[in-house]
């Protein structure tokens, strides 16, 4: 299981069909065992690049080509879903709350900006909405990691829930992969012999 210390997390989620934020959901970080996701994390420096496979019960398994990196402040991933042509459909940024002084005063913005370059959902007057949003949640919780999870791509429904699901293990993994790298040697996890899972089932592919 995932025991990160003394932290509480959220996720935020971007409707990309709706456009509307939802959440914050918090992030499990005792659930199920030590992921496969954690475990390739671990034996990276600054980034990760790989195929990792995530399903929910009663729907197909998907599998997600993600890049993942430590900007020293954040934690980034970009994820493409597998056989799908064009950009990304989604991006996920994590802010743990242990490198909140760290944070660069311009994040919210950068973040929009760098969401419009890959393509995102920064348009009809949009970039105000999630620039405003990320930039009061950082403003007003000064004490625990934020996620912001922002859909890139008009999804059929069964995608969108496994995805939703993406979003929350990922996150996890990606707190525990930063803070991990941020506490050397720490012991922080329990032996693995688990998934990167809470209520679906998620391995490397």
């Amino acid at each position: 299981m995932t025991h990160v210390k003394n932290c509480s997390a959220y996720l935020h989620g971007w409707d990309f069909q709706s456009r509307f934020w939802h959440g914050p959901t918090p992030l499990e970080q005792s659930g199920r065992a030590v992921s496969a996701t954690f475990r390739k994390l671990r034996n990276t420096t600054g980034s990760f690049n790989g195929k990792l496979r995530c399903s929910v019960e009663g729907l197909p398994s998907i599998e997600f080509d993600t890049a993942v990196y430590d900007l020293s402040d954040i934690g980034v991933a970009v994820i493409h879903a597998a056989g799908r042509s064009g950009g990304p459909v989604a991006v996920l940024a994590i802010l743990p709350a242990s490198r909140r002084k760290r944070l660069r005063a311009e994040f919210p913005f950068e973040f929009v900006t760098s969401l419009s370059f890959l393509g995102g959902p920064i348009k009809d007057g949009t970039e105000l909405m999630v620039h405003d949003y990320v930039d009061e949640i950082l403003r007003t919780d000064l004490s625990s990691t934020q996620a912001f999870a922002i859909e890139m791509a008009e999804l059929n429904q069964e995608v969108t829930i496994v995805l939703s699901e993406y979003f929350e293990l990922l996150s996890a993994a990606m707190l525990a992969w930063l803070t991990a790298k941020d506490t050397a040697g720490a012991e922080l996890f329990e032996p693995a012999n688990s998934q990167l899972c809470v209520d679906g089932d998620c391995v490397a592919a």
